[in-house]
């Protein structure tokens, strides 16, 4: 069984500090991705400074070079990995960036060209900011062949291009729920990677404020129980010490089981 962490949010608005304060001593046990975004406009989010959230300003990660070496030596000692996380995360009055903006390949590959370049590494992972893709934002992602770590995607062939493998993954998932005993109304994350005909889909479990280590280790027994893999999602801002520890103890309790393997999230794909 693989596990991976997925963290969200790192820009042009982080310091090494705020990272290294969550993962300076957890980096070196597991990878962690972290999902960046290359041309952050503010929102409303307590990991930016308030006079951002609604300035319009374009931030190139590039405009803070301590992060950026910082990051560049994370990915050479294999400590962390890159995905992108959209391209400038702007919040529309109508939607989330990759629901709702303009252009939508274009960023996906104008983002992904620019992160590889400035960090010196390749970029195989979408994560959609907010977890929100339109079918229009889904197909800028396939088409450019990255592979997307969300958490809520809708599974809907309403809300996808279609394609064969539509109806088949729409089935496995349906499989799934009766499996687990869930009704429509009820949220899963399914365990295993779902494969389209231009990217892959693998779900992740939400590490907020509240989390319990009981409920991970439930959701983690789950998916062990049918074979899958799982990958803790969160952000660096939002971990305090108490939810640091409970991050922590979860890890402690998965390295105790036979057969996990800590992992890139990159390494949920493959088969």
């Amino acid at each position: 069984m693989k596990v991976a962490i997925r963290d969200d949010d790192t820009s042009y608005f982080t310091t090494p500090e705020a990272l290294d304060r969550v993962y300076g001593d957890v980096w070196d046990r597991i990878p962690v991705c972290l999902a960046v975004v290359p041309f952050a406009i503010g929102y409303e989010q307590p990991g930016i400074p308030r006079e951002h959230w609604h300035s319009g300003e374009s931030f190139a990660l590039d405009r803070n070079p301590a992060l950026v070496s910082f990051l560049r030596e994370l990915i050479g000692t294999k400590r962390v990995t890159i995905a992108l996380h959209g391209c400038t995360h702007q919040d529309y009055p109508n939607g989330y960036e990759f629901q709702a903006a303009p252009d939508l390949p274009d960023r996906v590959l104008r983002g992904r060209a620019y992160l590889e370049a400035l960090l010196e590494c390749r970029i195989s992972l979408f994560v959609p900011p907010h977890n929100a893709l339109s079918k229009r934002g889904l197909a800028a992602v396939s088409a450019a062949r990255l592979d997307i770590l969300g958490s809520f995607l809708s599974f809907r062939p309403s809300m996808r291009p279609w394609e064969w493998r539509t109806a088949a993954n729409w089935w496995t998932i349906q499989r799934y729920r009766r499996a687990t005993g869930r009704t429509r109304r009820d949220s899963l994350v399914y365990p295993h990677a779902l494969r389209y005909a231009g990217h892959a889909e693998f779900g992740c479990h939400s590490f907020v404020p509240g989390t319990t280590i009981d409920a991970l280790r439930q959701h983690f027994e789950e998916a062990q129980r049918f074979g899958g893999n799982f990958c803790l999602a969160t952000h660096y801002w939002e971990l305090d010490l108490a939810l640091g520890n409970v991050m922590r103890a979860f890890l402690d309790f998965a390295a105790r089981q036979p057969g996990v393997r800590f992992v890139s999230a990159e390494e949920l794909f493959s088969l």
